[in-house]
């Protein structure tokens, strides 16, 4: 059997399998004999039919049985002899095949993982710089005025509401658009100042006390970010106020602290600048590693496999509607195709960086070991499975992630080596801001 080996671009090749006569009759009549052994044909015993009946009734058989083994073996030979590194099934493109003319041939098409032409040069001693900050007592306290925040009570008053109160108010909406008005009434509650009223309704809130009534009209602006569907209508709104509440503070103390778990106020302080330290340290390896890669797709070309990009869209497209989801967003009347149009450029950048640390691990002889791979299941156990090893290794086998996660962990070792081969210069936070106000 001859093969002819086609690179069809960077990432597709198509091997066009022929098979000689001889070599196909022996090898037809080999399957014939198998089939043989429990083919039912009428007016025969199993194991009797002469071989002509068998191809005869199995044509399609026989054909299956060349694909999956004569030409598996062929399409083997192929790739082996072109080091050829392949990521998808093959695919059967063409095939001409005939039990009477003794003639079989096919072209199978695959995509294989690009060659990139990466050098030392290209990745080494690449210039960054890092952003450093310290965390400061005030850093800890805005997060603590946040806890406040969480914490805190609403106690109705009879006064004038104003910003950060919780108003409580009902409502009709009447936007006009030409000759066209579309009304809507509802009630609502909203603090004050936090930008949940439109700015103009809001306005004419402030002020007011509870049963107290009020209506405003206006031109929105094309803002759709503030006024959404209503950008550029004129709208008007009537409202009433049914409760003004004030926000109640809880005092910061021993007994605030351990309401939210700590051992008391001090141990909350603690605990909180670590957290801040742990995530400043995260943002700066990010910070890091952004400009790495930006600086490395500049300098090299990339070609994406399209089975690559469409797993990756996917990925990224439910991501995606997930998030739409969780803000209220009715995804079931999204247009499937505006979805993929808005997350293809990060999936085709994010499929380019995924090779490139592959290559630069394949050149720095990085490895992920046995060791590396039960760290990096722990952190997922500790994160999902109650910290359970065992039961979060059975899940990603199951689901046959295992793979997909040793990969993960190989390109962040690619990314941390190339941290460490970069040029970094630290730059403290407070230069960066004046040297933007400037």
């Amino acid at each position: 059997m001859a093969y002819e080996v086609e690179k069809r671009n960077e990432v597709v090749y198509a091997v066009k399998i022929t098979a000689e006569p001889k070599e196909l009759e022996k090898e037809v009549n080999e399957i014939c004999k198998e089939i043989r052994k429990t083919a039912k044909i009428p007016g025969f015993r199993p194991g009797k039919a002469p071989i002509n009946i068998i191809k005869k009734y199995y044509e399609e058989t026989i054909k299956d049985s060349l694909l999956r083994t004569f030409v598996a073996e062929k399409l083997s030979e192929a790739i082996k002899e072109k080091e050829l590194q392949v990521i998808t099934e093959p695919v059967v493109e063409e095939l001409d095949f005939s039990l009477k003319e003794n003639r079989f041939s096919t072209t199978v098409l695959f995509e294989v993982k690009p060659s990139i032409e990466l050098k030392a040069e290209d990745y080494k001693g690449i210039k960054v710089k890092k952003t450093t900050r310290e965390i400061t007592d005030e850093d800890v306290e805005k997060v603590i005025e946040g806890l406040k925040n969480r914490q805190a009570e609403f106690k109705e008053v009879e006064r004038e509401a104003k910003e950060e109160d919780l108003v409580e108010l009902e409502y009709e909406t009447v936007i006009k658009e030409g000759e066209e008005e579309k009304t809507q009434k509802g009630s609502i509650s909203v603090i004050l100042g936090q930008k949940q009223l439109w700015p103009e309704v809001e306005k004419e809130v402030l002020g007011k006390k509870a049963g107290e009534e009020g209506e405003v009209t206006f031109t929105a602006s094309e803002d759709e970010k503030v006024y959404g569907e209503a950008a550029g209508k004129e709208i008007t709104v009537r409202f009433k106020i049914k409760a003004v509440k004030e926000k109640i503070l809880p005092e910061v103390n021993d007994e605030f602290a351990q309401k939210l778990g700590f051992e008391n106020l001090e141990d909350m302080k603690e605990k909180i600048r670590e957290d801040l330290e742990i995530s400043e340290k995260t943002r700066e390896q990010e910070e890091l590693e952004d400009q790495i890669v930006e600086d490395l797709l500049k300098k090299v070309d990339v070609p994406i496999p399209p089975s690559m990009l469409d797993l990756e869209i996917r990925a990224q497209a439910e991501n995606q509607l997930r998030r739409l989801a969780q803000f209220g967003v009715d995804v079931r009347q999204m247009n499937p195709q505006s979805i993929i149009e808005m997350v293809k450029p990060t999936a085709e950048k994010t499929v380019k960086v995924k090779l490139l640390l592959e290559k630069v691990a394949e050149l720095e002889g990085i490895e992920v070991t046995d060791e590396d791979l039960e760290t990096e299941i722990q952190k997922l156990a500790d994160a999902a499975f109650g910290g359970d090893y065992v039961q979060a290794r059975q899940s990603l086998e199951e689901k046959g992630l295992l793979g997909m996660i040793r990969q993960d962990v190989l390109r962040q070792k690619a990314l941390d080596r190339l941290i460490e081969l970069a040029e970094i210069e630290e730059v403290p936070a407070e230069e960066v801001a004046k040297s933007e106000e400037k």
